[in-house]
């Protein structure tokens, strides 16, 4: 795979948005309230998902939110260096 060269392109490959790679796993603890642990509960349950698998897609999705958001901020601040579609193909080898 080609080195990304926008900010945007690397914190979604960071996070594994355009990967497929084995995902080594690791145990944390973490302390909720009781009414996010309640909620978390009757969501997998109505999902058939696994809480953990819930956990890992809400951090996933804060990630990428975090990711879009600093991005926007750059842009904003004119500190973001833009690329054609064009470049950005032709970095991904399209």
């Amino acid at each position: 795979m080609t080195e990304c060269q926008t900010p945007f392109l690397k914190s979604m490959v960071k996070y594994g948005k355009y990967l497929k790679a084995d995902k080594m796993t690791k145990k944390i603890t973490i302390t909720l309230e009781e009414s996010l642990v309640e909620e978390l509960a009757t969501i997998a349950m109505d999902s058939g998902k696994k809480k953990a698998q819930i956990i890992r897609e809400a951090l996933q999705d804060y990630f990428d939110i975090q990711a879009v958001t600093k991005t926007l901020q750059e842009y904003k601040m004119g500190t973001l260096k833009t690329v054609s579609h064009q470049d950005v193909r032709a970095t991904l080898g399209l």
